[in-house]
């Protein structure tokens, strides 16, 4: 099969066709290189641009499998790839050991007050009276169970937090102490004194949270997203933390991004903010490559045995 990578694969890519000497592999700098010849003859295409749409693949006649080295797949076109039955695998948990570090990195900066502490250090004060708070016993609630979530509740059991999960229908999952359907997510707010978004964007999720869903999480509460922005109306957002509906946020994704300079979350003091960059790391695409190569081994006529085949009716 002709492989082409718009992803900079580097050294990985010389192990791919090392260790798959049948097919061809080409690289591309992006989307925008690929020539007249790559779209008529690509039948596999690695690819993680937000551009790819509708237009463009009906560029690629010959293309069977898109190798999406995202996790998330809701700006991709899929009603027209089910259509045309191509195949999609995608990177779902390969995110699930930086994320989880940086949900903790979110909590130690707000609990262990390290801002207060740094502008102490600029200023070159010293004192002893600031106060932090302790991760022991408290309750941290997870919208969503998959991967990231459930490697994040390893980790909060450790500190000896008590794990609670919210999932479509309450079933128990590794590392959570107790379980909530999604119907019932107010009753685990009004439990935890964390409160974290890791779901997808789907249909259904899209403005899933309401100000009452931040009413039941309390005026304590912190409330991390490293999800999808989209999960809760941005205007909502602002004021539940202007009018101190909760404590305060911890935020890496946006309902709209990238994020304007006149953002009304930037004005707010208690709101903590990344670019979309928590999913990042430096072994990122080794990890997507460990996957796309398991799949490429059992070979794509046993594609419905692939790791991380997007179901498309799910959306994820």
């Amino acid at each position: 099969m002709k492989i082409v990578s718009t992803v900079k694969l580097k050294h990985l890519l010389d192990e791919l066709k090392d260790e798959f000497n049948e097919h061809e592999f080409i690289e591309r700098e992006s989307l925008d290189y690929l020539t007249p010849e790559d779209l008529s003859s690509v039948e596999v295409l690695i690819a993680q641009q937000t551009k790819l749409d509708e237009a463009l693949l009906g560029q690629m006649p010959k293309l069977k499998w898109l190798v999406w080295y995202v996790a998330g797949v809701n700006k991709l076109p899929l009603s027209y790839m089910k259509e045309r039955g191509i195949i999609l695998t995608n990177a779902r948990g390969i995110h699930k050991i930086q994320i989880a570090e940086f949900i903790f990195a979110y909590i130690m900066a707000d609990y262990k007050h390290l801002a207060e502490f740094q502008e102490l250090q600029e200023n070159r004060g010293y004192k002893t009276a600031i106060r932090t708070s302790e991760l022991y016993e408290q309750a941290i609630c997870f919208i969503g169970t998959g991967e990231i979530a459930k490697n994040a509740a390893r980790i909060a059991r450790a500190f000896g937090m008590k794990t609670i999960g919210v999932n479509t229908d309450g079933r128990s999952v590794e590392h959570f102490n107790e379980t909530e359907p999604l119907t019932n997510r107010r009753s685990a707010f009004t439990q935890a004194d964390i409160i974290v978004n890791v779901l997808p964007e789907t249909a259904e999720t899209i403005e899933l949270l309401t100000r009452e869903d931040f009413e039941a999480m309390g005026k304590d509460a912190l409330f991390i997203n490293v999800g999808r922005g989209t999960v809760v109306a941005e205007d909502t957002l602002v004021k539940v933390l202007e009018n101190r509906v909760i404590r305060k946020a911890a935020l890496d994704v946006y309902e709209h991004e990238p994020l304007n300079e006149d953002n009304p979350l930037y004005q707010l003091a208690n709101v903590i903010m990344t670019p979309h960059i928590t999913g990042l790391s430096r072994h990122y695409n080794a990890r997507a490559t460990n996957i796309f190569k398991g799949n490429l081994k059992k070979g794509i006529e046993h594609s419905s045995a692939f790791i991380n085949l997007v179901d498309y009716d799910k959306g994820y």
